[in-house]
């Protein structure tokens, strides 16, 4: 499988190696033994709901992801893009994702897409996180 590069980010979701995803949409695996990519969700009340807003964001969003982490797939980078616009700095979010000890980046969803294309053109390890625009 070739790597899952995003070629547009607009209308609600993500085009990946051309299949459109609606929604935000998480992206792990290692080259070489695949890929996934899913949609990023939040459960309230029972239910699924796409995560839409930067302002939902906590650590808490991210503890499934960091659970399937092993030593051998654990990503140098988790990328996250966190819509239209940079608004703040993020700090309460970094701080605790940051105990959970992988590298993360925090940009708008567009930087964030062009940041996780030249990363896996590199061969990187890295994880992400896309909040659709």
């Amino acid at each position: 499988m070739q790597p899952p590069l995003i070629s547009d980010y607009d209308d609600g979701g993500f085009t990946i190696a051309g299949e459109f995803y609606q929604g935000s949409i998480l992206i792990t695996g290692i080259e070489g033994e695949g890929f996934q990519i899913s949609p990023w969700c939040v459960e309230r009340e029972g239910v699924a709901v796409d995560i839409r807003d930067d302002g939902e964001l906590t650590a808490d969003h991210f503890t499934s992801l960091y659970e399937g982490f092993t030593p051998q797939n654990t990503p140098q980078l988790i990328l996250i893009g966190v819509g239209p616009e940079l608004l703040h700095p993020y700090n309460i979010l970094k701080a605790d994702l940051g105990k959970m000890a992988t590298a993360l980046e925090i940009q708008s969803t567009s930087a964030a897409c062009r940041t996780w294309n030249l990363l896996l053109s590199e061969g990187r390890r890295v994880v992400f996180a896309g909040i659709a625009i």
